[in-house]
């Protein structure tokens, strides 16, 4: 996802698969190209599995990235599909790395943005008129997660009445804790799908999915 803010920073955020012809570094590419970008201020990875850090090496050589933000390192680094992307990552970002924290400020110019998880960790109180959900009723216990996923950068981002929210791969537990009893992010215009839109024991509770009462959902 590809956000440039009224003051012309630009926010990236994750980078696709890796693949033999590149497919996905050349779409972000392009992209840039047509919003007029010469580099990519601030690239925010929501978490280190392959489809979503894999096109950074691609990507960056071909067109600069300043910064890079993270919930952390890695926990998969030893893992047999997560070591890849990892050192990769970790390579090209030395020295340019921040870790993110729940109730950070992305530094983006023109626009706010509010971190709302990161390394398994979430806001402590409600925004965005956030309140009590009555969806929580006999709603689930999921399990806890212990991959990646439940590690996700998520934020809140506001513009005017403009509000988008984007959580990567945020899984049950963590949704169900963003929801329940308080639903902490209140109403958004746009939702970029939990976990590439999965319903099923990985994401997408409805406690939290229609608490958010989108207006448009990306899947």
């Amino acid at each position: 996802t590809l956000i440039v803010s009224p003051s012309g920073q630009s926010l990236l955020v994750d980078t696709g698969n890796p693949a033999p012809d590149d497919r996905d570094a050349k779409r972000i590419y392009a992209a840039t190209q047509k919003a007029g970008l010469k580099k990519i201020d601030y690239l925010l990875i929501t978490h280190f599995h392959g489809d979503h850090v894999g096109g950074v090496p691609a990507l960056a050589k071909m067109i600069p990235i300043e910064h890079f933000l993270d919930h952390g390192d890695s926990i998969e680094a030893n893992a047999p599909n997560g070591a890849g992307p990892w050192n990769a990552y970790k390579a090209l970002a030395e020295g340019k790395r921040t870790t993110m924290k729940p109730g950070d400020k992305l530094p983006i110019k023109g626009l706010e943005a509010v971190v709302v998880s990161s390394n398994a960790q979430l806001i402590g109180k409600a925004i965005n008129k956030g309140a009590a959900n009555p969806l929580c009723a006999g709603a689930e216990t999921p399990k806890t997660d212990t991959t990646e996923n439940e590690r996700s950068v998520g934020f809140l981002l506001t513009y005017g009445k403009f509000k988008f929210l984007d959580v990567g791969d945020l899984t049950r537990d963590m949704e169900m804790q963003l929801a329940c009893p308080v639903n902490k992010l209140g109403t958004v215009t746009l939702f970029q799908a939990t976990h590439h839109g999965f319903v099923n024991d990985f994401s997408g509770t409805p406690a939290h999915v229609l608490a958010l009462k989108p207006q448009v959902v990306i899947v």
